[in-house]
């Protein structure tokens, strides 16, 4: 690790499209649950901090080792978001100046400003006490956001931020691999709660079916909603340049498949009290929402929207029917022509 590594990093930083609430989310959703609950995440947003609660199995000496490189990782990078080659974790820095972790044994902060080398991001400064009001099973991150002096850049800053978990779509449970819930709420000066919302997700047993449930602080945003759920993976894949691959990812080529799941909201019919599809825009995922609109029918075609083009698959009924979809997601993984 050199310095110039660091100031590289540095600079990227603040020209990095990546969002961290992703980053913290994939984190998140990478982590190890072997403790008997549902995996969560909660964010409890605050005008000065962020702070993270999850439930995970806690930090290990190789997660520390990880956190503390450039472009590293001890979970695989095969699949996920990918966010911005390089960034990862220290993306949080783009809304932060001081990051404290706190799991099991763990107790540290990093600390880098605008302007620093970049050596205070990947260099932890030990706490010799930890929150003993933290329970030890939980990891806590805190982040503590930028303090400018200009009151108009630092609401800006704010309202980026808020933006962020706002965009949040409850959805995208149905796209992670084992969180089962995420919690967002905001809080006011005296830390009062002023907004929050949960999204949660339970699986329907013996069925490709989950619920996801969406509660509000405005009661009429709730919603909860059954997703029948289409999986098929996608392979002879190219190795995508925005990944870092480790060696045993390289040899084993596990970058060349990726799995590809449909999930169709359906209701049941209040007359023949069946399952019947939603129709109506849905969003695209690539783990974060590329764009609402979602599949819709016309023809005899089904439109796809990626991040740049929209393509057509044939026979959109097969995918319509949420009793027989599962053998039709072998299309998806054909080469698209162009619409």
């Amino acid at each position: 690790m050199s310095e110039t590594d660091s100031s590289r990093l540095a600079k990227n930083l603040y020209t990095s499209q990546a969002r961290f609430v992703f980053e913290l989310l994939q984190n998140a959703d990478d982590n190890q649950y072997t403790m008997g609950q549902d995996p969560y995440v909660v964010f409890r947003v605050y005008p000065d901090r962020i702070v993270i609660d999850c439930n995970e199995d806690g930090f290990t000496r190789q997660n520390l080792t990880a956190i503390c490189d450039i472009g590293k990782s001890s979970k695989t990078g095969s699949q996920g978001y990918i966010g911005e080659k390089g960034i990862g974790f220290k993306s949080v820095f783009m809304a932060a100046w001081r990051v404290h972790i706190q799991s099991r044994s763990f107790s540290f902060d990093f600390v880098h400003r605008k302007g620093d080398s970049g050596m205070g991001m990947i260099t932890p400064i030990w706490q010799e006490r930890r929150d003993p009001a933290l329970p030890f099973e939980l990891t806590r991150i805190t982040l503590y956001l930028h303090d400018h002096s200009d009151p108009a850049e630092r609401e800006r800053d704010r309202q980026i931020i808020n933006q962020q978990f706002l965009e949040l779509q409850d959805t995208l449970l149905l796209f992670l691999r084992k969180l089962r819930k995420i919690e967002v709420s905001f809080h006011d000066e005296e830390g009062s709660q002023t907004k929050g919302i949960i999204f949660t997700l339970s699986r329907i047993e013996d069925s490709d079916a989950a619920v996801i449930e969406r509660t509000c602080t405005d009661a009429a945003q709730n919603r909860k909603r059954t997703y029948h759920i289409v999986k098929h993976i996608a392979r002879g894949l190219a190795r995508s340049e925005n990944r870092d691959l480790s060696d045993a990812e390289e040899a084993t080529r596990s970058f060349a498949t990726s799995e590809i799941v449909l999930a169709f909201p359906v209701i049941e019919d209040p007359v023949t009290e069946e399952e019947v599809p939603v129709i109506e825009p849905q969003e695209v995922f690539a783990f974060l929402p590329v764009r609402k609109m979602g599949f819709n029918v016309s023809g005899c075609h089904l439109s796809l929207v990626t991040r740049v083009n929209a393509y057509v698959v044939s026979d959109p009924g097969r995918f319509c029917n949420p009793g027989k979809p599962a053998r039709h997601c072998d299309d998806l993984s054909k080469e698209p022509r162009a619409h």
